[in-house]
C-alpha cells in the first residue's frame, strides 16, 4: 500500500507540474505576442515620424522656392545653376558678421 501511495503522490505532483508548465507556456505566448505588437507599434510610430519629417521638409522647400520666385523676376527662366550663382553672389555680399544670421521679416505682422 505504501508503494501505491507513493505512485499516486508522484502522479499528482507530475500533473501539477504539467499544469504549471502549461500555464507558464501560455503566459509566455501571451507576452511574446504583446512584445510583437509593441514592436510593430514602435515601427509604425517611427514610420509616421519619418513621413511627417519628410512632409515638413517638402513643404518648407516648396515655400522657400515660392519666396525665391516671388522675389526674382522670371525665376522660372533661370536654370538651377544660375539660381545657385545668384544666391551665392547675394549672400557673399553680406557683411561677415551677418552671414548665417537670422533676419526677422516684419512684413507678415
Amino acid at each position: 500500500m505504501n508503494e501505491e501511495a507513493k505512485l499516486i503522490n508522484i502522479e499528482s505532483d507530475y500533473e501539477r507540474a504539467l499544469a504549471e508548465r502549461e500555464a507558464i507556456e501560455a503566459e509566455l505566448k501571451k507576452l511574446t505576442e504583446k512584445e510583437t505588437q509593441k514592436a510593430h507599434h514602435i515601427n509604425t510610430l517611427r514610420n509616421r515620424y519619418k513621413e511627417e519629417k519628410r512632409r515638413s521638409r517638402t513643404h518648407r522647400l516648396i515655400e522657400r522656392g515660392a519666396i525665391l520666385e516671388s522675389i526674382l523676376p522670371d525665376a522660372e527662366s533661370y536654370s538651377n545653376d544660375q539660381i545657385k550663382h545668384i544666391l551665392r553672389v547675394a549672400f557673399s555680399s553680406l557683411p561677415v558678421d551677418l552671414k548665417g544670421a537670422y533676419f526677422h521679416d516684419n512684413t507678415d505682422e
